[in-house]
């Protein structure tokens, strides 16, 4: 871009912020005849591996001309695929001249539809690959494009390479986060993640079945987690009831917190307990609570095997698949 053009500081500052790639385009074409002058202007995004076009997008030309272009032109278009190639801006009257280019099958069923002799393609590059292109044409008696266009091209492209780029990372570190979510979600064992850094807390399932079954005399999570950590720096003797285990994460400001019910705990509703044998009321009591199978099996003077086989029975008579869902339905007072 020029150095020093406020307006294309302005424009490139309106690129960065864009959080899509529909609303780069729109930011795009709202301010790159800024840069040069009356221009139809493309963006289309690529698939790296294969060329095959993800999103295309244009100003100043038709629909239709969208259309012949995908289907008769895009794959033979040598301005394109020079660029491509040699991931490098190209101006087709670089590569011929104007009467080699009207002669071209694709000038006669496409670009002629809007008369458009000059025309470049800046190849996008992001993460080493080229994603995308962008197309900038002007039609016959209009001026060319010059040196400093073939410039302000490629740094356009380099700064959109650079957001494109930026985009698909933070797309994939969210995808990964909720992925990280749902499946502490669909963990068993009762899991507090604090964010210290951000003051945010994402509690799962099982954690908030335990403390949802609180009393509000009893100390509160905060309060069990400052015990937890005097205790474990030996500043305190007594235990904290609520937390099992507490790690922050090496090289991060998040802190994870195990939690157990606590051995006392409050007895099942009696609808459930109406459902199950003693034994697995027992059982159930525990699983509950935030016990683990070996801790049942120890508790009740049991084997492993025999806790698995009663919470198979439990999970089939109170129609549930997970400790998750019989904790959540040893909370229900209701029924």
């Amino acid at each position: 871009m020029v150095a020093g053009s406020r307006s294309a500081i302005a424009f490139a500052g309106d690129l960065v912020r864009a959080g899509s790639f529909d609303e780069l385009a729109r930011r795009l074409y709202a301010g790159i005849d800024d840069l040069f002058g009356p221009v139809c202007v493309g963006f289309d995004l690529l698939d790296p591996d294969t060329r095959e076009v993800r999103r295309t997008s244009a100003r100043g030309v038709s629909d239709y001309f969208m259309a012949r272009y995908d289907r008769f032109a895009r794959r033979t278009d040598p301005v394109l695929n020079f660029a491509i190639d040699n991931r490098a801006v190209t101006y087709n009257l670089s590569m011929m001249s104007s009467a080699e280019w009207r002669s071209l099958v694709i000038y006669q069923e496409v670009f002629s539809l809007h008369r458009m002799t000059s025309l470049v393609y800046a190849p996008v590059v992001a993460d080493d690959r080229v994603v995308a292109t962008l197309n900038l044409g002007r039609e016959d008696g209009a001026d060319g494009f010059d040196a400093a266009h073939l410039e302000q091209a490629r740094d356009l492209a380099d700064l959109l390479g650079a957001v494109l780029g930026s985009q698909r990372r933070a797309d994939t570190l969210a995808r990964r986060a909720d992925q990280y979510a749902a499946a502490i979600d669909l963990c068993d064992e009762a899991m507090v993640v604090t964010d210290l850094r951000e003051g945010e807390r994402h509690v799962n399932p099982s954690a908030a079945a335990i403390l949802a079954r609180r009393s509000p005399a009893e100390p509160s999570l905060d309060e069990e987690m400052a015990l937890h950590h005097a205790r474990a720096a030996g500043s305190v003797e007594r235990s904290s009831a609520l937390v099992k285990r507490s790690v922050t994460l090496e090289d991060s400001d998040a802190l994870v917190t195990f939690l157990q019910a606590g051995k006392g705990g409050e007895r099942l509703p009696e609808w459930l307990l109406q459902r199950l044998t003693p034994r697995e009321a027992e059982v159930a009591a525990l699983v509950a609570r935030g016990y683990r199978d070996g801790e049942i099996a120890r508790h009740l003077v049991l084997s492993t095997h025999t806790v698995k086989g009663y919470l198979r029975e439990i999970y089939q008579k109170l129609e549930v698949r997970s400790r998750v869902e019989l904790t959540r339905l040893a909370a229900d007072k209701g029924r």
